[in-house]
């Protein structure tokens, strides 16, 4: 056999497994605009800047602390500006500045060329983003979905 024949059967052992494995899922109509992506979100975004406080461990194991902010919150999250190294997975502790609140977080997701970092809640839970107090002017947010 030469390796024609070798790539040859393996591009069909690999056709014939794809085929298989659509055979096995369910059929699902989507719309034009759904095509392509599901969005997982459960509540609507917020894009809004709020002063919080972020504890945590770095992957060394040394505690730091962090003044940062939103960029987008959402009743089960956010997404955060932060320069500290931490990794998906990683627990952190983030303090809402503007009502005191503070709820343990997971890192969902980095970006670390934009120090960009998403977080969910355990819970679905949009009243930490309620009752800001940012300066003096108290800003309350439309009830999440």
């Amino acid at each position: 056999m030469d390796v024609r024949e070798d790539m040859s059967r393996i591009f069909e052992a690999l056709r014939r497994a794809g085929l298989f494995r659509a055979e096995r899922k369910e059929p699902k109509t989507v719309g034009a605009s759904d095509a392509g992506y599901t969005d997982r979100r459960t509540t609507s975004r917020i894009h809004v800047r709020i002063p919080l406080f972020v504890y945590g461990h770095t992957p060394g194991g040394n505690p730091f602390y962090e003044e940062t902010y939103s960029i987008v919150v959402n009743g089960a999250g956010g997404l955060i500006s932060m320069t500290s190294d931490v990794r998906p997975g990683q627990r952190l502790l983030v303090t809402n500045e503007g009502n005191d609140q503070s709820l343990e977080c997971v890192v969902v997701s980095v970006e670390s060329y934009r120090s960009h970092i998403a977080l969910k809640f355990p819970a679905p839970t949009p009243q930490f983003w309620r009752d800001l107090e940012i300066g003096k002017s108290a800003t309350r947010f439309h009830t999440f979905q």
